[in-house]
């Protein structure tokens, strides 16, 4: 029976790093997926769902990796950066000319990063400068599959050139660490030139001026347990197309009563049911747990709001890490 593996996530850290200890890799803006190619193509989401059927121009894969588990990100190149967009819109369409269209129009490529199984047999305890040997020794990388390229020792200056070529962070990584399934570890940890969260929308005030007919800033949440708390509000960011795809699904998201007890928002809320994920950017957190100066940067239909939890809001580390 296949064993399934939900993927190793990472920590924040507030700055860059150089260390013998760690490996630097470019951090990828798209969609984590657990690639399966014992006979057929499994790529299952961070929550299990199948993406394959999505992504038809991965179909490759089994041959490039027969037999083994995969953990990588799926994203579309564009001008030499992920674009993620394409990839928001993609996971919303379900009839197969739309989806190959799109395989036409925005290819993805799947880029791996770690190998948890080769031929039946789990490598997950093998620290990871040995899985990257062997994830080297088994991909035949070819048409839309790549395998990523980590750079030891040297963070900061890797951080500078990724930030310096437009893209969002790197990803530093322990050379002798474990794979941990499932579990946020400091072994891996996320360096961004933004600070960012993932939020729950729980409601919105009224916009003013020539936001007047649609919103003047969403009210976010995230998770603390099963209670939700309160951690700001988000009014910037906004294009005309999201501010249109926002009012139209507040509408039908309206709540008899108020969703998130605490929050601030001067004005009145309408409170709507708490089914709405967002990315926002922000300085820094307050010491009451607010986000200071935050920017909504897009939605995220690829994650779930019971995922969006306070642990997010734990303080980024400043300096070197051990």
């Amino acid at each position: 029976m296949r064993k399934i593996y939900p993927p190793m996530q990472a920590r924040e850290v507030a700055e860059p790093f150089s260390s013998p200890d760690w490996f630097f890799e470019i951090k990828w803006d798209g969609i984590r997926a657990i690639c399966y190619t014992d006979g057929t193509l499994s790529l299952l989401s961070r929550y299990g769902n199948e993406l394959a059927p999505m992504f038809p121009e991965l179909g490759g894969v089994p041959r490039a990796a027969p037999d083994c588990v995969l953990d990588g990100e799926i994203v579309v190149m564009r001008e030499g950066k992920p674009d993620i967009q394409p990839l928001l819109e993609r996971l919303q369409r379900r009839r197969a000319e739309e989806i190959q269209a799109y395989a036409e129009r925005s290819p993805v490529t799947y880029i791996i990063f770690d190998i948890l199984e080769r031929n039946g047999d789990p490598l997950i305890d093998h620290p990871l400068t040995e899985r990257r040997e062997i994830l080297n020794d088994t991909i035949q990388p070819g048409d839309n599959i790549v395998c990523s390229v980590p750079v030891p020792d040297t963070g900061e200056a890797y951080f500078q050139a990724a930030v310096g070529a437009g893209l969002e962070g790197v990803m530093a990584k322990r050379k002798n660490s474990r794979y941990e399934p499932g579990r946020r570890s400091g072994n891996w940890l996320k360096i961004k030139k933004l600070r960012s969260i993932d939020a729950v929308v729980f409601g919105y005030t009224r916009g003013t001026g020539n936001r007047s007919p649609t919103f003047g800033a969403l009210i976010l949440g995230v998770y603390d347990g099963e209670k939700p708390v309160y951690i700001g509000k988000v009014g910037t960011g906004f294009s005309v197309a999201d501010t249109a795809r926002f009012t139209e699904q507040l509408a039908g998201l309206r709540a008899p009563g108020p969703t998130l007890k605490d929050a601030d928002a001067p004005g009145k809320i309408t409170w709507v049911r708490p089914t709405l994920v967002v990315e926002v950017a922000y300085q820094v957190i307050t010491h009451d747990r607010r986000l200071r100066m935050p920017r909504f940067i897009h939605m995220r239909i690829d994650k779930l709001p019971r995922d969006c939890t306070i642990d997010q809001l734990e303080e980024a580390p400043e300096g070197p890490v051990k």
